[in-house]
């Protein structure tokens, strides 16, 4: 194996835009897909709605077979929440929100922030890596 930086799959590069057929074009890029939670048994029926309502959403996040406990617990307190805002009696307990929020995070459906460490939304980085020239923290 070679020392130094390793190159860049050409389905990145493609993305780029900095795809060079001539240099690239014997290489072969393995992708290779996760394999999709497993629905557990003891999901309730609301549970098994909420399951089959965001499944698209998490798997196109990254989650795989082995986030399904995470996954199926996510999915139980969904429907637990939805049926407390259902029936007008008082709002779900602050907990129940607050434990929600952080498997939202986890599975990385929460929204733009939940996603910073994946390289999409407000946290990306910009493409022109010259744009902090000139612009030096003074201290």
């Amino acid at each position: 194996m070679e020392r130094g930086r390793k190159a860049d799959p050409p389905s990145e590069k493609k993305a780029r835009g900095t795809l060079k057929p001539y240099r690239d074009a014997g290489k072969v890029e393995i992708v290779v897909p996760g394999d999709p939670p497993r629905m557990p048994d003891y999901l309730t029926a609301e549970a098994i709605d909420v399951w089959q309502e965001v499944l698209p959403r998490v798997m196109a996040a990254g989650v795989t077979e082995v986030d399904s406990a995470m996954f199926a617990r996510y999915c139980s307190l969904e429907a637990l929440v939805r049926a407390a805002f259902k029936a007008d009696d008082e709002p779900p307990p602050a907990a129940y929100l607050t434990v929600l929020r952080q498997h939202e995070e986890l599975l990385r459906i929460a929204g733009p922030k939940s996603r910073v460490g994946v390289g999409v939304g407000d946290g990306a980085k910009s493409a022109n890596r010259f744009a902090r020239n000139g612009n030096r923290n003074r201290a």
